[in-house]
């Protein structure tokens, strides 16, 4: 294995924000001493409140660890039962909450997202190169032969390259960008009233999401806030489980 995976699967120390965003670190989970956890909370099968950066932050890790999580697969679902188990028990070793035993399904469920979200940001990186750049540009952290499979046997295919460029098409209609970084809208909701069982309406978590030096800036964005206002309309619970950045694009009609 090359001395880039290593680098790129080890917990680091964290520093002070930088603009650009480098390798995945967590310090907090790499200082628990053996058989020490972390507790979290589940919103609606979501880590929230305190620790929910570490899980997330631990949860990028695992997925980019090729021991772990493997790379020379096509989709998530081709990922063997037991590797799956052995990504939810490193999960289980670092974390736990009163409901962990509930929340397997859910999680890995939001692992496959991390892990699709890496690999397209993979294939973003050599959209645009030589098939023989493509090959030579190995990313930090990923095996060489573990690149040349997902190079020459996955994003070459044209099953592949349709899907990707629905996905471009779909992004490019999204008018109205997410303002919040990469704080989670569920964490939004849970802030704004939902640890308390009262989840704020659309309007709210619209405006929440999309401000900008608290007003919108997009008229699209005004337009949509207005209509929303008017309706009143509440999240509801049975939805609260959909709410993520694309499933709350396509709860407004913004796709």
């Amino acid at each position: 294995m090359q001395d880039t995976q290593r680098n790129e699967i080890r917990p680091c120390e964290s520093g002070k924000a930088k603009k650009v965003r480098g390798t995945n670190r967590c310090k907090k989970v790499a200082g628990l001493k053996v058989g020490e956890k972390l507790s979290v909370t589940f919103y609606h099968n979501r880590v929230v409140g305190k620790n929910h950066v570490s899980f997330t932050r631990h949860l990028g890790i695992l997925v980019r660890n090729r021991n772990m999580c493997p790379l020379r697969v096509h989709s998530w679902a081709d990922i063997e039962e037991y590797k799956l188990q052995h990504m939810w028990k490193a999960v289980t070793d670092k974390f736990d909450s009163d409901d962990i035993n509930d929340q397997r399904d859910h999680v890995l469920k939001y692992m496959r997202k991390l892990w699709n979200n890496w690999r397209g940001s993979l294939h973003k990186n050599i959209k645009s190169k030589s098939f023989r750049d493509a090959l030579k540009d190995v990313p930090n952290g990923v095996d060489t032969s573990d690149w040349e499979w997902l190079v020459k046997e996955h994003f070459l295919l044209e099953k592949f390259k349709e899907k990707s460029a629905r996905n471009s098409v779909n992004r490019s209609k999204l008018s109205m960008p997410y303002r919040t970084g990469s704080k989670p809208i569920r964490e939004i909701i849970y802030e704004l009233g939902g640890k308390d069982g009262n989840p704020p309406d659309v309007a709210i978590i619209f405006f929440e999401t999309r401000k900008k030096d608290r007003r919108l800036i997009e008229p699209e964005s005004n337009e949509k806030y207005i209509k929303y206002l008017k309706s009143e309309e509440p999240i509801l619970e049975e939805n609260l489980e959909q709410v993520e950045v694309q499933e709350v694009y396509i709860l407004l009609g913004m796709v």
